[in-house]
C-alpha cells in the first residue's frame, strides 16, 4: 500500500464517519424536538406541522449523506470515480465549520496528490519514456 493510497484510504474512513455523523445528529437533534415540542405546544395542527417538517428534514439530511457515503465506499474499493466524488462532496462541504472545512480540504489535498507527479511516480516514468521515444 502506498503513501497515496493511505490518504485515500483516509478520505474514506472520514466520508463515511462524517456523513453517519449528520445523520446520528439529526436523529439525535429530532428526538430532542419532538420531545419540546410536545411540551410546549398543545395545538395538534402546529404540532403535526412540525413532524412533518422532522420527515422532510430527515429525507434531505439522508439525501445529501448518501453520496459521501458512496464516496467512501468508492475509495475503500480503490476506485477512481471514489476520489472524483470525494472532490465534489468535499467542495461542497467547505462551507460547513469546522468539520466540512478540514474535510473538504483534505479532499482537495489528496485529490491533488493523485494529480501531482511527485507523488505518482507511475505517471512521471511513463510521460519520461515517452519524451525519449518522441526525441
Amino acid at each position: 500500500m502506498t503513501y497515496l493510497d493511505k490518504h485515500k484510504r483516509t478520505l474514506g474512513y472520514l466520508l463515511i464517519a462524517y456523513a453517519l455523523l449528520k445523520i446520528v445528529l439529526y436523529i439525535v437533534g429530532m428526538q430532542i424536538l419532538s420531545v419540546a415540542l410536545a411540551f410546549i405546544m398543545e395545538e395538534s395542527e402546529i404540532l403535526f406541522a412540525a413532524y412533518i417538517l422532522k420527515y422532510v428534514v430527515g429525507a434531505i439530511v439522508i439525501f445529501i449523506s448518501l453520496p459521501a457515503i458512496i464516496a467512501g465506499i468508492g475509495l475503500l474499493n480503490q476506485k477512481r470515480w471514489g476520489l472524483i466524488l470525494a472532490l465534489i462532496i468535499g467542495i461542497i462541504s467547505l462551507p460547513v465549520f469546522p468539520l466540512g472545512t478540514a474535510l473538504g480540504v483534505y479532499a482537495i489535498i489528496v485529490f491533488l496528490m493523485e494529480h501531482s507527479e511527485a507523488y505518482n511516480p507511475k505517471e512521471k516514468e511513463e510521460g519520461s519514456s515517452e519524451a525519449e521515444v518522441v526525441t
